[in-house]
């Protein structure tokens, strides 16, 4: 395994022993989430596959087929009356890419998955019991350290060099300053007012002459480096564009790597283009993202002001609005903008602990799941169970209420939610990053513009959303974590989450909202649509793939449509 020399070489203050833990770690979560998306999607050269127990078997053809223990993470491969086990990720690459069709390629995703597994490995080697920020925003994002849930290449991050990723990855727990560009007037789109263009300024820290007719705008320190002179070489020719030698305004990454949070607990976030693939999308920020965010962050302040339901269970943290490029080429629009968005330290009750939802699966310093840790410390209060039932009735209220009332389809996956526990019980949801959302605008007030975009969406492309983000990846991902460390049928848990997805649409029937029973109607059909991950990674088509999933609320028979 080659790829492991890169591994020691930035590690080299650590025992043998444990590094080669660490490793392997790497290897056994890389294989897990492989081995998921593999039996999930069928990806090619994948026809079949069964289970028996926890072996899992993966057919090409009936005399060759990988199997794999769920519980050791065990894999070995058969090809006729030979058996052989795989103990490399990128091994297992190269089986498949050897027996799939021409529409599908796994070398590039070997690239993908080699990066992954360097940076997973060196996160554990690194970070597992490094010490946290106490910032109430930064502290829980620190814990992330296996990255997305489902994707395999959940720790790729290609054209950063290692260095690069120890610098600026959320585990890592590192301050940095940010670069700062002076901008013509009128070369970029801004919907900020001018309070907000000046707390940047004041924030950068620069004292330096700010010419007439010029914005100060910041820029993260590897976009600054390594796309900014090449792309924009003829605007900074042209003195449209002025890069500073200064350095200002510390932060530190949150778990969306691109967002950045200022360290004192007033001066907005800051969400900014990077030039680099990360699990499977370059995170630079499309036009559509700046020119909505305003007007949908005034959307979420009228809903919220107006219905106090959802504000005693929910808090949206608000984008203020930014910056992009509207060009042509589409290099130049992505690479080239900022997104404000509100800092929701304000709101986080006293005495509360405030968690990401994407690092409640992660281990503590106790080498506990936190999620577990804080099961154990509301136990005078509520059992699992009950604890398990709060969480998911905030989480599904909030976001099929935003839905039918508001036509807003939220992208409910792990990384936008964050929630406050009070002595360790559930208490309210903070909800961030709109770029995600679909927005039924025939459910929306007219005063609502949204530009043409992915946001602006169909009543089907806001059911989507919710259903990939809500069921496919934070229910199923708290269900599949409960199950196994509380000894619950995933049955029996998705019976509980089916009859509180019934009694919330059945309150907004109460309420007489239009859309509640036609809502109620989509989310029992029979199979619900759920993104091909893996497929999408290996296959030539450029487009989204779906397959099609049993319905897992169907699961609950008391339940009529």
């Amino acid at each position: 395994m080659s790829w492991t020399k890169e591994v020691f070489a930035h590690a080299n203050k650590y025992e043998t022993d444990y590094i080669e833990h660490c490793i392997q770690e790497s290897i056994n979560i890389t294989i897990k989430k492989l081995l998921t998306c593999l039996y999930d999607e069928k990806t090619n050269p994948i026809q079949r596959v069964e289970s028996v127990g926890n072996i899992n078997k993966l057919y090409v053809k009936h005399d060759i087929f990988m199997e794999y223990d769920t519980v050791d993470t065990h894999l070995q491969i058969h090809e006729g009356e030979t058996l052989y086990p795989v103990t490399d990720p990128l091994d297992l690459i190269d089986w498949l890419d050897y027996y799939c069709v021409d529409a599908f390629d796994y070398q590039k995703l070997k690239i993908e998955i080699e990066n992954h597994l360097i940076n997973q490995a060196l996160s554990f080697i690194h970070c597992s019991t490094a010490p946290k920020s106490d910032h109430p925003l930064l502290h829980s994002e620190q814990y992330v350290i296996t990255g997305h849930n489902i994707h395999p290449c959940a720790k790729t991050k290609l054209g950063l060099t290692f260095n690069e990723v120890m610098l600026y990855s959320p585990e890592y727990n590192q301050a940095f300053k940010l670069n700062w560009l002076l901008i013509k007037q009128g070369l970029l789109f801004n919907n900020l007012e001018d309070q907000e263009v000046q707390k940047i300024a004041k924030f950068s820290g620069y004292n330096g002459e700010i010419p007439t007719g010029y914005d100060l705008i910041p820029v993260h320190p590897y976009q600054f480096e390594h796309t900014i002179p090449q792309v924009y070489k003829e605007e900074i020719e042209q003195k449209s564009i002025i890069p500073l030698k200064h350095k200002g305004g510390l932060v530190k990454s949150t778990s969306s790597f691109r967002t950045v949070c200022p360290l004192d607990h007033v001066t907005p976030l800051l969400k900014l283009p990077v030039n680099s693939q990360m699990t499977s999308t370059i995170r630079s920020i499309s036009n559509n993202s700046i020119i909505n965010s305003k007007n949908i962050g005034q959307y979420f302040e009228y809903i919220y002001n107006n219905d106090e339901r959802l504000k005693s269970i929910s808090i949206p943290v608000l984008e203020f609005g930014g910056m992009t490029y509207l060009h042509d080429i589409e290099d130049k629009q992505r690479n080239l903008s900022f997104i404000l968005r509100e800092n929701n330290t304000k709101y986080i009750t006293t005495n509360a602990s405030f968690y990401t939802a994407t690092c409640l699966f992660e281990h503590n310093e106790k080498n506990k799941k936190i999620y577990i840790d804080l099961i154990e410390s509301a136990s005078d209060i509520q059992s699992p169970i009950e604890w398990f039932e709060q969480y998911a009735s905030i989480l599904i209220e909030t976001t099929l209420t935003l839905m039918t009332k508001y036509g807003i389809g939220l992208e409910a996956h792990l990384q936008n939610i964050s929630y406050e526990f009070a002595a360790g019980v559930p208490l309210r949801l903070h909800l961030r990053d709109f770029g995600g959302l679909r927005i039924d605008a025939s459910r929306t007030p007219e005063w609502l513009t949204l530009s043409q975009a992915l946001t602006n969406a169909t009543t089907e492309g806001m059911y989507e959303k919710v259903q990939n983000t809500l069921i496919s990846n934070h229910l199923n991902t708290l269900i599949t974590h409960f199950s196994e460390d509380f000894d619950y049928n995933t049955q029996t848990l998705w019976r509980k989450v089916s009859r509180i997805f019934n009694n919330i649409f059945g309150k907004l029937q109460e309420q007489h909202i239009p859309h509640a029973e036609d809502d109620l109607k989509a989310f029992y059909t029979e199979t619900i649509n759920e993104k091909a991950l893996l497929t999408m990674r290996v296959s030539n088509n450029k487009d989204d793939i779906y397959i099609q999933r049993a319905n897992p609320l169907l699961i609950n028979d008391e339940i009529k449509i």
